[in-house]
């Protein structure tokens, strides 16, 4: 018997008994559909991840953040540990492969009353003026604070997309707010800019950004809670810059080491490291009903075994092997499971299109991605899973004896 004869002869079992076939194929279909579109809801929502650090710079950022001291700590006590406007100006004076740099401190969940009688829940930020473009914050109006509005203290303030619409109906630029005892003029308003999963410290659309020096008049903590962040031209030359701002601030700060130094490259790499492994996991976790699927395969082929018998004895004493009856089972069993495979992978993929096109209308910065990888492991996982649970059918098919089932 030739292939397309195996294939014919399956296809007229399995919808001899189409209910029952159904069920079995349903069930492939569904572990099949559960790894496509989960695995491309991960590898979107991880896409999305990347593509706003990426637009922060990605490994190519330096923290500098204040800690208690580890060593010198009888030198501490007699010191101002803290990360300092100076120290940021000295520091970052001339450093080579530093592309971009900016100091500022988040104070957050402040209180914010407007003039309009309002009040909105924010998150506080005192920034000096780098601190827009090193975020890649636009406008929707207004414009944003100098270093003369920094340096002359100005009660001057921009509020992010979602204060200013809570705040005020007409717009934000030109009126008044009070925030952390500070009274100031709301100059800009940040357009919407939301990165997916990103917090460094403060919400992109609930904030309030005042220049650095307003905030210290009036918030001590502007000051001791200041950190530093850089962007290098390039991530291969975060060592270099490390370096010389370690040995910068240990001379500045008098051997006290009252700072870390936190290298995204490595972050990253730990990130997308425990990332891909949480990606197999939810792959393996939506393969474990392909596994129950595979076992309702199994339990149809045993019962179409047991059905079959004077079928199988007179195709025996015929003169078929039991390689061609073994052949002939393997191949109903590979017709299900990869019919189930290619319905399943079908309306998974349709799925995570669709599903990726609703969280966009919510989320305008989801990357929508269709896992192609996820597609192909779908269909040779279903099919590998039909042909191991059909083989313990299918041999005992071809190990019955002729005499024995023509007698049954």
């Amino acid at each position: 018997m030739s292939h397309a004869d195996d294939v014919r002869v399956a296809a007229k079992s399995l919808w001899a008994h189409r209910f029952r076939s159904a069920l079995s194929l349903l069930s492939i279909a569904i572990g099949a559909f559960a790894i496509v579109l989960m695995s491309s809801l991960a590898q979107s929502g991880f896409q999305t991840l990347r593509r706003g650090i990426e637009e922060l710079g990605g490994a190519r950022l330096l923290f500098l953040v204040p800690k208690q001291p580890e060593r010198a700590r009888s030198k501490a006590a007699a010191y101002d540990t803290r990360l300092t406007r100076l120290d940021h100006e000295v520091v970052l004076a001339d450093v080579p492969h530093v592309a971009e740099h900016c100091r500022y401190t988040t104070l957050r969940d402040r209180n914010v009353l407007a003039d309009s009688g309002l009040s909105v829940r924010a998150d506080l930020v005192a920034a000096d003026s780098r601190f827009f473009d090193f975020f890649s914050l636009p406008l929707a109006a207004g414009r944003r604070f100098d270093a003369l509005d920094d340096g002359e203290h100005a009660a001057v303030c921009l509020v992010g997309k979602q204060v200013a619409a809570s705040l005020w109906q007409g717009g934000a630029v030109g009126r008044w707010l009070s925030v952390g005892g500070v009274r100031c003029h709301v100059i800009g308003e940040l357009a919407e800019r939301p990165r997916f999963g990103i917090n460094l410290g403060f919400d992109w659309l609930k904030l309030v950004v005042m220049p650095a020096q307003t905030a210290a008049d009036y918030l001590p903590e502007v000051e001791r809670g200041g950190l530093i962040v850089a962007r290098t031209d390039d991530a291969q030359h975060n060592d270099i810059v490390k370096r010389i701002l370690n040995a910068r601030l240990m001379e500045r700060h008098h051997g006290i080491d009252d700072f870390s130094l936190l290298d995204f490259a490595g972050v990253l790499r730990n990130f997308y490291a425990i990332f891909t492994v949480m990606q197999l996991l939810v792959g393996c976790i939506a393969g474990l009903a392909l596994v129950v699927g595979g076992i309702g395969v199994m339990n149809m082929m045993l019962v179409s075994v047991s059905e079959r018998v004077r079928e199988i004895g007179i195709r025996k004493a015929l003169g078929a092997s039991p390689r061609q009856i073994r052949a002939q089972f393997l191949t109903e069993a590979a017709l299900l499971s990869g019919v189930g495979g290619v319905i399943g992978s079908g309306l998974g993929a349709a799925s995570a299109v669709l599903a990726s096109a609703l969280i966009v209308r919510l989320l305008q910065s989801w990357v929508g991605l269709l896992s192609w990888p996820a597609v192909a492991a779908a269909l040779a996982t279903a099919l590998g899973t039909g042909l191991t649970f059909g083989w313990v059918p299918a041999k005992r098919a071809s190990a019955l004896s002729p005499v024995e089932a023509m007698h049954r």
